[in-house]
């Protein structure tokens, strides 16, 4: 299981975490108008993947939430920066 991000306000919290399945779980405030982009944003950076995939979103912008998900994601894959 790994991380991304914090809980304060203009920035997303992402996990990630082995499973048998993949599953995405967006929680956001602002789910009515942009959860769908989230998603779009998400399954683009993720699609390759099988695990439990939960983000939740501040109020970030755009590319702070692709910053988060590639951050998670190269923990995942075991990178280090």
């Amino acid at each position: 299981m790994v991380e991304a991000g914090t809980h304060e306000k203009g920035d997303a919290w992402v996990l990630i975490e082995p499973s048998e399945r993949r599953e995405v779980i967006v929680k956001s405030k602002l789910e009515r108008l942009y959860g769908n982009a989230i998603r779009e944003t998400i399954e683009s950076m993720t699609s390759n993947i099988k695990a439990k995939i939960v983000v939740e979103d501040y109020g970030a912008l755009d590319w702070v939430l692709r910053a988060r998900v590639e951050s998670a994601l190269r923990k995942y894959r075991g990178e280090q920066q």
